[in-house]
């Protein structure tokens, strides 16, 4: 793991180039750099991804003045204060001040080098505890079934209560209502949760190739098979298949799926060998199958296989008091997938969005956040936000409808642009602007100037 930036900030430039040379040798892993000034030292804690501030403390500018103004910055900053006289009061009004350690000159190698490394170790540790939040938050943001609402608790009771049975699941709901999400979550509680999830859109697979998606074939089984196929099936092995709109298939294909799940074993297309298979398997659908059944487009057999165990998802309308918390939550899920900084919804917002008609459901309110997210200035997303999006037009013409002057236009889809763009480099470069320069090919003066006009702090990001 890359170690962060180490920043040198002393009147005695010989001592700073010693001591970046001893910690480049020593730390490899780290970047050290040596400030000019208070004034720079301050721009690389804010623009960089600094671990630890070595400043010396006879600076007129600095003492316990920089300590302050570095922590506001970086909270989680190492600041280690040099000073010319060791004593008990002055190490002790240091630490109270905020800083990590205190230095007395001479600093000989062996001190600075254990309380530099020491500072490294907790930067490492921090960061790997940010790095597991983000992680954590990111595996299973889009798996929490959110609300209090009555249907939404009866929801997560059933999904609780078919986790672990291991049989067959037919989660029913409208188009958009979170199905695939009720599958994910049975997943997740399940003992299967450490297998895979795999999930296919039956409808969206045209016939001739839905059998080989599932089934898997040979080379040489069909026209165009040039290399042998494992199969959705088989990829799942351990963990769980989601049908998804399973009453689309075919009277063929519901004929081999049900022979197929009667014995639990599968046969690829031009293939001789039945091939045993352990993947649990899920359906959804937001038709009425029984209807299909009296018609007989559906049998009743794969019907009554798939059906051992049954979930319906309300849609929105019908726990209309869970729309604010599902909407800042897609609305957060959509700021961390393009890395931005989280925004807020405004209270007269969220009280339009529980009115407002969803026959989309959970999926439209989704694709709205998202707009949201990427066209809202500022962290807080407002009526103006929502009345341009719904108009069809992230622009910022100032009357819904208004169509603005091409170059008015321009400026506003490339300012839009930038700010964007800006966020997601400065989120994948953990707020370090010269790393985000070299990803982004410009010169770190240009970024930053980008960065000042947009009005973005990379400390955010950090």
């Amino acid at each position: 793991m890359q170690d962060g930036v180490i920043v040198f900030l002393d009147r005695d430039r010989e001592f700073a180039r010693h001591a970046a040379s001893l910690l480049g040798r020593k730390r490899p892993h780290a970047q050290v750099i040596i400030a000019a000034n208070a004034r720079e030292a301050l721009e690389y804690v804010r623009d960089e991804d600094v671990w630890v501030l070595v400043a010396d403390e006879r600076l007129a500018e600095v003492g316990h003045d920089i300590l302050a103004q570095a922590l506001a910055v970086a909270p989680d900053l190492a600041v280690i204060l040099l000073t010319d006289e060791a004593s008990l009061e002055k190490a002790v009004l240091a630490l109270r001040a905020g800083a990590y350690d205190f230095l007395a000159r001479p600093v000989a190698d062996g001190p600075l080098l254990n309380t530099v490394g020491n500072a490294l170790e907790r930067g490492r540790l921090l960061e790997e505890n940010r790095r597991l939040k983000r992680k954590l938050s990111g595996d299973h943001s889009e798996q929490i079934l959110v609300g209090e609402s009555p249907a939404m608790r009866r929801l997560r009771s059933a999904v609780a209560a078919v986790a672990d049975a291991d049989y067959g699941v037919l989660i029913r709901g409208e188009s958009g209502a979170g199905k695939e999400l009720v599958a994910r979550a049975i997943h997740g509680q399940s003992r299967r949760k450490s297998g895979p999830f795999v999930a296919i859109n039956c409808p969206a697979i045209p016939e001739q190739l839905l059998e080989s998606e599932l089934f898997g074939h040979l080379k040489g089984a069909f026209t165009g098979a040039v290399r042998e196929r494992k199969g959705l099936i088989l990829e799942a092995q351990g963990g769980t298949l989601l049908l998804d709109e399973i009453g689309d298939i075919s009277p063929a294909t519901q004929t081999k799926l049900l022979r197929c799940l009667q014995e639990r074993e599968l046969r690829p297309l031009g293939g001789e060998q039945t091939v045993r298979f352990d993947t649990r398997i899920l359906a959804s659908t937001n038709q009425n199958l029984e209807a299909k059944l009296a018609d007989g487009s559906f049998r009743e057999d794969l019907f009554h296989r798939l059906n051992v165990l049954s979930i319906f998802v309300s849609p929105l309308r019908d726990r209309r008091e869970d729309i604010p918390i599902l909407a800042q939550t897609l609305l957060s899920t959509a700021c961390r997938e393009i890395g931005l900084p989280v925004k807020e919804i405004a209270p007269e917002v969220l009280g339009y969005l529980a009115t407002r008609q969803w026959p989309g459901n959970v999926r439209e309110m989704q694709n709205i956040m998202r707009r949201l997210a990427v066209f809202t200035e500022g962290e807080t997303v407002t009526m103006r936000a929502v009345r341009r999006i719904e108009a069809g037009n992230g622009l910022d013409g100032e009357d819904q409808g208004r169509i603005a002057p091409y170059k008015e236009a321009k400026e506003s889809v490339l300012r839009h642009f930038t700010a964007v763009y800006l966020r997601q480099i400065l989120a994948s470069t953990r707020g370090n602007v010269s790393a985000a320069a070299r990803e982004s090919g410009l010169s770190r003066f240009a970024l930053q100037e980008l960065i000042k006009k947009a009005g973005i702090r990379p400390s955010q990001y950090r």
